[in-house]
C-alpha cells in the first residue's frame, strides 16, 4: 500500500519506497520540503577518498547508479561509485568528495532527489511521504486524526494517527484502508472491532 521515499521537512527528509509498497519511509524528524525526498542518509565517511556509507531510505536502490543525480544540504552531487556495504547500507562515491575532511562534512545529512523523480507506483500503492499528513477518516464519517507516522514492522506498515494526544496505530492492510484521495488529502478506513 505505501513505499517509502520520504519527503524533507523544514529540517530536511522524505523517502521513496514501494513497500505498502511505496517504501520511501518518511520520519516526521526527517521529512523534508515538498519538492524533494529523502532517499538515503549519510552515516559517515569511508575510508580516506571521500566515500560515504550511506543508510537508504528507499526502495530503489537503483536510483544509486553512476551517472546519476542527488543532492545533498542543497548542493548537487554526480554519482561516481556505488556498492552494496551491508544490508539496507551503501557505500557512495560522489563528484567533488575527494578525501575523508569533505565527506566528514556530509555526515548526518539527507541525500535527496526532487519529488518527480520518485518512480512509478502501480495502481493502490502510494509512497510515505504522499500519505503523511492526510486526514484520516472512518467509512462512517467519523475523524480519525492525521497520518503522522508510518511504522515498518515487516509484515505490514502500520500508520499512526494522531488527533491531539490520542494516536491509534492502523494496520495498512486492503481491508482495512478502504480509500487514499491523495487530491483531497484523505484516507478513509474500516476499523476492526477492538482498534481502539
Amino acid at each position: 500500500m505505501s513505499s517509502s521515499e520520504t519527503s524533507p521537512s523544514p529540517d530536511g527528509n522524505r523517502q521513496d519506497t514501494p513497500r505498502n509498497p511505496g517504501h520511501e519511509t518518511p520520519e516526521p524528524s526527517r521529512q523534508s520540503s515538498a519538492e524533494h525526498i529523502n532517499v538515503g542518509h549519510v552515516i559517515r565517511a569511508h575510508g580516506l577518498n571521500g566515500q560515504l556509507r550511506v543508510k537508504l531510505l528507499s526502495d530503489f536502490p537503483q536510483r544509486f547508479q553512476p551517472g546519476g543525480v542527488v543532492y545533498i544540504k542543497g548542493g548537487q552531487f554526480t554519482i561516481e561509485a556505488s556498492g552494496f556495504f551491508r544490508h539496507g547500507q551503501i557505500l557512495l562515491t560522489l563528484q567533488g568528495i575527494e578525501d575523508s575532511a569533505a565527506a566528514q562534512g556530509l555526515v548526518e545529512q539527507f541525500i535527496t532527489v526532487p519529488a518527480e523523480a520518485a518512480p512509478p507506483l502501480p495502481e493502490g500503492e502510494w509512497f510515505h511521504f504522499q500519505l503523511l499528513g492526510l486526514r484520516v477518516i472512518t467509512d462512517q464519517g467519523e475523524e480519525l486524526g492525521e497520518l503522522t507516522d508510518i511504522l515498518e514492522t515487516g509484515s505490514n506498515d502500520v500508520y499512526v494517527v494522531s488527533q491531539g494526544k490520542a494516536e491509534i496505530l492502523i494496520p495498512a492492510l486492503k481491508t482495512v484502508i478502504t480509500q487514499v484521495r491523495l487530491d483531497e488529502g484523505v484516507m478513509v478506513v474500516s476499523l476492526p472491532d477492538g482498534l481502539r
